[in-house]
């Protein structure tokens, strides 16, 4: 195989946590250490 049959391609991908009261597109709140799934709403669960 030549080596102008390949293309390289390199992706990064970042995750992080933001410092905020809220979530993005809602008024849900994000305090840590609250119970599994009871900071959500219609708008957080994409109904």
């Amino acid at each position: 195989m030549g080596k102008n049959e390949y293309e390289i391609v390199i992706g990064l991908e970042v995750h992080a946590q933001l410092l905020t009261k809220t979530k993005l597109f809602c008024s849900d709140t994000t305090q840590f250490g609250q119970e599994p799934n009871s900071q959500v709403s219609t708008i957080s669960l994409a109904h």
